[in-house]
């Protein structure tokens, strides 16, 4: 369950943060969060998408096979990652913003606000997608309520230099940093492609990411899930896809460049995972397998 990955994550920091004093050496937790993210990387055995640092973290990491959100449903879900509770008891029962914007009840407790308490200092750099600001109040945020949601979730160059700027304040904590990929979420700016695939790809009307080099499919090569149908179009928007998670690879191995370079790789838990399953038919919003499984 989604709020294991909370209460796991509660008492590693808590435990580790009291014995500090005795051994001298912080512990942290590093929490990617990754959109409409399932098993298409070759670490689920995909052997068409290619995902070079996620394989990386795999190496060093228990990988799950069958894991499962709370709801296939972005706000939702990740409320219930924050606050250890499913949506029904923390409030959130919908899509945070917009015309539904739903918001936690005011009493519930959120691991950014349980930990200050603690003082370890925490951190949110990209998506974030739920309210209120009081509730889910973190150190430091760099979100879509202060930046485009295009820049600060798919754009790796400009999240690596807010996480340089968090991993450098108070050094003398242990930290929380969460990090919320807006890959592989579809694109609501459609002159970037269905996945946003085209943003950042070095083409002068589409600008450029300096830590990205995408990596591109030929549609008749990808794998279609067994619940959509093998069409020209299925297979156009895999590939599409495919683009987006060489994206979030490389944020993913920007991360744990970071995180060697500034001396905290080894003493860092990390937890990789996604709000739901993959946005095409019969997976994202659905109770089927597709919708509910989870990479972790």
């Amino acid at each position: 369950m989604m709020t294991q990955i909370t209460r796991l994550i509660v008492f590693y920091v808590a435990f580790l943060a009291a014995i500090t004093h005795v051994r001298g050496s912080m512990k942290n937790v590093l929490v990617i969060l990754a959109d409409d993210v399932g098993f298409e990387s070759s670490v689920y055995n995909n052997t068409v998408c290619k995902t070079p640092n996620l394989e990386r973290l795999a190496k060093r990491s228990v990988t799950f096979k069958h894991g499962y959100t709370s709801v296939s449903s972005c706000s939702p879900s990740r409320s219930a990652i924050l606050t250890g509770l499913p949506s029904h008891q923390n409030g959130l029962y919908g899509l945070h913003g917009g015309q539904q914007n739903f918001n936690a009840f005011d009493g519930a407790k959120s691991l950014p606000v349980i930990l200050k308490s603690h003082g370890i200092k925490t951190g949110i750099i990209g998506k974030k997608h739920v309210g209120s600001a009081d509730v889910f109040k973190f150190d430091f945020e760099q979100t879509e309520n202060n930046h485009p949601w295009i820049q600060i979730g798919r754009n790796i160059t400009l999240m690596k230099s807010y996480v340089k700027q968090f991993l450098a304040m108070n050094l003398s904590q242990p930290f929380l940093l969460y990090i919320g990929f807006l890959d592989c979420h579809r694109c609501p700016e459609s002159e970037f492609g269905d996945f946003c695939e085209k943003f950042g790809n070095g083409h002068p009307k589409y600008g450029i990411i300096p830590d990205w080099k995408p990596v591109y499919y030929d549609p008749d090569d990808v794998i279609v899930p067994p619940f959509l149908p093998d069409t020209p179009v299925s297979r156009g928007d895999i590939a599409n896809q495919y683009t987006a998670m060489s994206r979030l690879d490389a944020g993913v191995g920007m991360l744990l460049d970071e995180l060697a370079s500034h001396g905290y790789l080894d003493n860092t838990l990390i937890i990789h995972t996604s709000d739901n399953g993959i946005p095409f038919p019969n997976a994202k919003t659905n109770l089927y397998e597709p919708g509910m499984g989870n990479l972790s």
